[in-house]
């Protein structure tokens, strides 16, 4: 089983950088960057300087805040230091980011969402003084490359959880990017048959789609401690307004009804009461929670299903300080790629 693992939210770049380094020690497949309180794409080029065989990429850059040629260019030279270790996943971001933070519309991103990718993906393999020529309905792109791309291909995921996004990955992608509460069942039965379709329109072979999914990881030896730990974290992606990839996930499996709890308390600040309503239905399926055998179980339980599995670790109470509180992931990384 491939395993991967998420990082950017820790307190420093040094810190980043030292998890990566004995993340690749314990056998790390990859590591990947996201666009939240530091930039992805600086990020991943820090990592991919105390690295030397992890593939690096990031988990997503945000398209809403970067145009797509520069997005293109960006991972072309994050590809070029890495010798080519480097994926490149996007993503729409969410009303946390882009209304909030920055005041942008994303209420309709698929039209958006297609010339950018349209765009990325030619940019990144496009050959020196090679035209490449777009026109869409949100972007454009008149552009020739001044060097050639360090190789031939370099994988561009489309992050998606809706039914129509998840399709449109399909037709414009190399890869599904699913996550951080994604059960075995939504990825093998809505995920992966929706974007199958959608390469099929596009006439593009579905076999060659990849499909890594991050996960929410909890990993305590007390078990009530790893479920309390994973149900803030589940409770918290509702604050200050609903997540919406993660509320559509938890209603597209059947849970709307502690979907709209959540949506009604949280934004009220009462954690602990939405805490004592999440289904132990979703802790057990929609995340990897337990002792270190126990999630090395559950890794395994998307043999088959993921391509790999980015392991998006959630704090505990009372925990050590510093790279001791990642010892018991590096445990679990060492025991699922061995």
């Amino acid at each position: 089983m491939k395993v991967g693992m998420m990082l950017g939210f820790e307190k420093s770049i040094n810190t980043i950088t030292n998890i990566a380094s004995e993340a690749e020690r314990a056998g790390i497949h990859s590591l990947y960057t996201v666009d939240a309180g530091r930039s992805a794409t600086i990020t991943a080029a820090a990592v991919i300087n105390v690295t030397r065989s992890a593939k690096v990429g990031t988990y997503i850059v945000n398209a809403y805040a970067r145009e797509p040629w520069m997005t293109g260019i960006e991972a072309r030279d994050l590809n070029e230091i890495s010798e080519g270790r480097f994926v490149l996943g996007v993503g729409t971001g969410n009303l946390h980011f882009n209304d909030l933070y920055m005041g942008i519309d994303s209420s309709k991103p698929l039209a958006k969402m297609r010339d950018f990718m349209e765009i990325v993906s030619t940019v990144v393999s496009s050959k020196a003084r090679e035209p490449v020529r777009y026109q869409g309905k949100a972007h454009r792109i008149r552009w020739r490359a001044t060097w050639e791309p360090a190789t031939a291909s370099l994988p561009v995921y489309l992050s998606a959880s809706g039914p129509k996004m998840v399709h449109l990955a399909g037709e414009v992608s190399d890869g599904v990017g699913v996550g951080i509460m994604s059960s075995v069942e939504f990825v093998r039965d809505i995920v992966r048959p929706n974007a199958r379709l959608g390469a099929e329109a596009a006439g593009r072979n579905p076999d060659a789609l990849a499909f890594p999914v991050a996960a929410t990881v909890s990993i305590n030896n007390d078990a009530e401690l790893a479920r309390d730990a994973t149900r803030a974290s589940i409770c918290k992606l509702f604050h200050p307004i609903p997540h919406p990839y993660y509320d559509s996930q938890l209603r597209q499996l059947g849970h709307e009804e502690f979907a709209d709890q959540a949506a009604q308390l949280m934004p009220q600040g009462r954690l602990r009461e939405a805490m004592a309503l999440v289904p132990d239905n979703v802790i057990d399926t929609m995340t990897i929670t337990g002792s270190v055998d126990e999630c090395a179980a559950r890794i395994r339980d998307y043999e088959g299903i993921a391509d790999e599995v980015i392991l998006a670790r959630t704090a505990q109470r009372g925990e050590a300080a510093g790279m001791a509180a990642y010892e018991n992931l590096f445990e679990l990384i060492d025991q699922v790629s061995g």
